[in-house]
């Protein structure tokens, strides 16, 4: 688990994530992860959004901030420099 302390780290995050094209939003204070899959219509974490059905994770801030699976991050390229 990714652990993200503070409010300013965690708009950065969401930030960074949507730039590298993965579809993170905010609900009031939880980070929501969708991601595309036809079978998230049998799923009871299945939304439709952007005219697709997937899946819908959601991360809520705690007493130590937001815990976020690294099955929701996208990681960027990093160069050799």
């Amino acid at each position: 688990m990714l652990t993200i302390t503070t409010l300013p780290e965690a708009e950065k995050f969401v930030r960074r994530q949507q730039r590298l094209g993965n579809d993170v939003r905010w609900d009031n204070y939880d980070m929501v992860f969708f991601r595309e899959a036809p079978q998230g219509v049998y799923s009871k974490n299945g939304a439709f959004r952007n005219g697709e059905w997937g899946f819908e994770n959601r991360s809520p801030v705690t007493g130590a901030g937001w815990e976020v699976d690294y099955r929701n991050v996208k990681r960027g390229r990093r160069s050799r420099n």
